[in-house]
């Protein structure tokens, strides 16, 4: 058996290709004997009945590691969309965000199989990026890709501190609790590999499914809470349309990062069994992921309207007595029901998935400086060099941390500018570049408006949405 292969070479012979001596008197063999032949043994030949002996993943699995990669702690900055873009438009935005980078995605499925027709090129964003522009395309998705992931690993160090600071009573500040996680998150960084965390994964799934099925509930049950308040609290209670409509950018900018999952395509595609099932898989993937953000946005704000609290751990935790107390009176004064149980659970919860997915992100900005041509030969790993570029990063992500407090409003300034980059520009622009040099067909002219359209969101969100994002950010 062919230890690399699997495939059994059968020769009865004693390994020479050659026919007896018929001459000999000794040996009686016959003259139409044949000679024995190597002979490959396939699956065809086994007495079993398992004859599938490709490996790779079915096109269900590639679902759930896709909804599993988009669901993160964008949920968290979901139920407050609608303070803002109003309940109406802040639907048709998730669903129109859904649905162009779902066909940003599948562009980049086309743009990948094309390239890997003839051989395996594209296994990564980089590649991807290096495919269609060379040198330049991969390193525009270089530094997109370490900008977006320092603002992310920012956003999960004010996500932890939030939940440290609930998990402790309130005792502390928020600012303080950052200072103290400096040092923590510095050791960190220094582990020489992320195997162990790596298998701790499925833990923050778990971890973040039952965040979300918490805010579902809760939410739900809260809701029924206001319905004796006065008519004027309740009109004042949910917003239908956006004050302006400049308001969606930071909408969009938000659904821009809660979807980000196109970055892992070249690397799905590469082990999938059957890449042609990846549309299948992708688009079931994007409706799971549709649904379950529509009723945490949903819920989210139907429970707690207006008056929800930027994090939505204290919305859930603590409520106003009446209509007048929720609009008038700081939160800290409410004086309506608690569930400072059911806030330790949800904190904890928050805690671990956030530990466990804060060093995956930053070894995405580790490994990328580490193999970046301007980067590589200055940071290599193992020296004090690469050391104190990790540390770097993460003093760099604590500092952002610490001069935007507010996950919603740093996440929405982050993605306003890198996920329309990296969800939609990035992948039909490639894709276009690299089918057209492999002489692939183009895309039909109907697509071709719809791509357009899509550049045309990302594009409103790259400019409105970060202007608005920015604006909320600077606001005291």
């Amino acid at each position: 058996m062919n230890e690399t292969t699997g495939i059994q070479m059968v020769n009865p012979s004693d390994g020479h290709d050659h026919l007896p001596d018929t001459d000999s008197a000794d040996e009686d063999v016959s003259t139409d004997e044949e000679a024995p032949q190597l002979y490959e043994i396939q699956a065809w030949d086994s007495e079993e009945d398992i004859l599938d002996t490709k490996p790779g993943l079915e096109w269900w699995q590639v679902t759930f590691n896709l909804v599993v990669v988009v669901i993160g702690v964008g949920v968290m900055a979901l139920p407050s969309l609608p303070k803002k873009g109003g309940i109406i438009l802040s639907f048709v935005s998730l669903f129109v965000c859904g649905a162009a980078i779902s066909e940003s995605g599948i562009a980049m499925w086309k743009g990948t199989m094309a390239a890997n027709a003839k051989s395996r090129e594209v296994v990564s964003y980089e590649d991807y990026g290096r495919q269609a522009l060379g040198q330049a395309g991969e390193y525009s998705v270089v530094i997109v890709q370490i900008f977006y992931f320092v603002g992310v690993a920012a956003g999960f160090v004010v996500l932890i501190a939030e939940a440290l600071v609930h998990i402790s009573g309130d005792r502390y500040e928020i600012s303080a609790v950052i200072w103290i996680l400096a040092p923590v998150l510095g050791l960190i960084s220094l582990l020489p590999n992320i195997t162990t965390i790596s298998k701790a994964v499925p833990l923050a799934v778990l971890g973040v499914i039952v965040l979300c099925c918490i805010i579902i509930i809760k939410s739900s049950m809260d809701s029924q809470r206001w319905g004796h308040w006065s008519t004027d609290a309740q009109e004042k209670l949910h917003r239908l349309w956006p004050v302006g409509a400049m308001d969606l950018g930071s909408v969009t900018a938000t659904l821009f990062g809660a979807y980000g999952v196109n970055g892992n395509v070249p690397s799905v595609l590469c082990e999938m069994k059957n890449p042609m099932e990846f549309p299948k898989a992708y688009r079931t993937a994007m409706g799971i992921v549709t649904t379950l953000y529509m009723l945490v946005m949903g819920c989210g704000y139907w429970g707690y309207g207006q008056f929800m609290q930027d994090d939505i751990v204290e919305s859930m935790t603590r409520f106003p007595a009446n209509g007048q107390e929720a609009f008038t009176v700081e939160y800290a004064q409410w004086t309506g029901p608690t569930a400072k149980a059911l806030e330790e659970i949800v904190s904890i919860c928050l805690f671990v998935k956030l530990m466990i997915g804060l060093p995956l992100n930053l070894m995405v900005i580790f490994y990328s400086l580490q193999t970046f041509t301007y980067t590589k030969n200055f940071v290599p790993l193992g020296t004090w060099r690469n050391k104190v570029m990790r540390l770097s990063v993460v003093a760099l992500a604590v500092l952002i941390a610490q001069l935007v407090p507010n996950f919603g409003k740093l996440f929405a300034l982050v993605c306003s500018i890198f996920g329309p980059l990296m969800q939609c520009f990035f992948p039909i622009w490639f894709s276009y570049k690299i089918r057209k040099a492999q002489g692939a067909p183009m895309t039909a002219s109907g697509r071709r408006i719809f791509h357009g359209l899509i550049l045309l969101l990302a594009f409103f969100t790259m400019t409105v949405g970060f202007i608005q994002s920015l604006k909320a950010v600077l606001e005291k």
